[in-house]
């Protein structure tokens, strides 16, 4: 055997140092979405609902400050939702498999470090009933939420289901609460200032207004529309009739019956508009042209 053979023979059995199946190492940005999820998860649960130090728990202060537009107590079980689905994001994200894609790399990134950070002090905030610096941070986590949705709207996407349930649903949903939580937090602010029930009504009216525009905005004008967050707006609206079907004494000795039920029932209707609304838009997907997921499916084959 020549010694040529000999060589060739080496070489096709020795491992290749540049074997595409290595693992992507784990990044600052993997260590940190754990860590942020962690602290998150740990301290709105015990100051939001546990009372830590003092603090009075969310539902407490939903009552204390009830308003036109709040919901009914059992509509906060989509903060189960909400923790669920970004625990899965947290571990997910530290596997090899999602670790390194760029829905997370360039998408979530440093974001939802942010996010975590924002909701623990609206938490601490609002906890603490200092009404005025919660608005604030709660403004502001629905601006951090909105900037990572946007970054993950522009990062590039695989299409697939995995990518959506577990790298993109968590925050839409949690945008979507927080839309809803933004408009009642402005409206717990007046209630908080003691204003009279005509300030409150129209307060009220115009933060169902806006947040209607908004589920007809993420639904029409996106090319790749939010049907989650419309879909969390409407479970909102539900539930905000639902409250005033038996509102609270603050509520009726605010506002005459037939106001109360002007609202209750306008909530309701809403609610059923952004259902339709998501019904017409998924028909438009039977026309190739109106259909941006085609599209998706095409690049990536």
């Amino acid at each position: 055997m020549s010694s040529c053979s000999i060589e060739e023979g080496l070489l096709a059995t020795t491992p290749s140092t540049n074997d595409d199946s290595t693992e992507p190492p784990l990044s600052n940005t993997n260590y940190l979405n754990l860590v942020a999820y962690i602290l998150n998860a740990t301290l709105v649960y015990g100051f939001g609902t546990g009372g830590w130090l003092g603090a009075s728990p969310n539902d407490e202060l939903s009552r204390k400050y009830q308003t036109l537009v709040t919901p009914k107590s059992s509509a906060f079980i989509i903060w189960a939702v909400i923790f669920t689905f970004q625990g899965a994001f947290a571990v997910a994200q530290m596997l090899p498999r999602f670790r390194a894609q760029a829905m997370v790399v360039d998408g979530s990134s440093y974001w939802y470090s942010l996010v975590s950070a924002v909701q623990i002090c609206w938490t601490l905030a609002f906890a603490y009933e200092v009404i005025s610096l919660s608005l604030v941070f709660m403004l502001l986590l629905w601006c951090s939420l909105v900037a990572l949705l946007y970054s993950q709207y522009y990062a590039k996407s695989d299409g697939t289901l995995w990518e959506f349930w577990i790298l993109r649903f968590p925050f839409s949903v949690h945008a979507g609460w927080i839309t809803a939580a933004s408009a009642l937090n402005v409206n717990v602010q007046v209630v908080s200032m003691n204003q009279p029930a005509d300030i409150q009504l129209a307060v009220g009216i115009v933060s169902l207004a806006v947040l209607h525009a908004i589920s007809v905005w993420v639904i029409f004008y996106l090319s790749m529309p939010n049907w989650t967050i419309a879909c969390v707006l409407s479970w909102a609206f539900w539930w905000i009739y639902a409250e005033l079907g038996s509102p609270n004494e603050l509520i009726t000795g605010t506002f005459v019956e037939e106001t109360i039920n002007g609202v209750r029932y306008a909530a309701i209707t809403v609610a059923f508009i952004i259902l339709f609304q998501v019904v017409v838009r998924l028909g438009f997907l039977f026309k190739p042209s109106c259909n941006p997921y085609k599209k998706v499916n095409e690049d990536n084959e």
